[in-house]
């Protein structure tokens, strides 16, 4: 099963790259994006959720160069869920995300308040 997903989060590993199925290049990295909702006018978080991001091709090796664990990012594919045995035996549930575009959130610098010196 796969369903189209964009989301945004943080870095939550620090990507790695990997060759396969001739000389293709493959990124990965996890992804945590915690829900905020808004509950009598204050902001709170919900519970973290972990995703495996993989992009594919040029634009993994572009983004192997751009990213790093603890950026905030914004990723757009396919979501996947898989279903395989442990190594407990156990039957469990993976999440993938199979990128087609993941873009960096700015950081915004936080300017100090202060009275203009002219």
């Amino acid at each position: 099963m796969s369903i189209p997903i964009s989301i945004k989060g943080n870095v939550g590993s620090e990507p790695e790259i990997k060759f396969v199925k001739s000389n293709l290049p493959l990124v990965t990295f996890s992804l945590a994006h915690t829900p905020r909702t808004q509950k009598d006018g204050k902001w709170e978080d919900g519970e973290t959720m972990w995703f495996r991001v993989a992009q594919f091709g040029e634009k993994a090796e572009v983004l192997m160069d751009n990213i790093a664990k603890g950026d905030s990012v914004i990723v757009t594919g396919v979501w996947k869920q898989s279903t395989f045995k442990g190594r407990d035996g156990q039957e469990k549930t993976s999440l993938e995300i199979n990128a087609s575009e993941v873009g960096v959130v700015p950081k915004v610098a936080k300017r100090k308040a202060e009275a203009p010196s002219w």
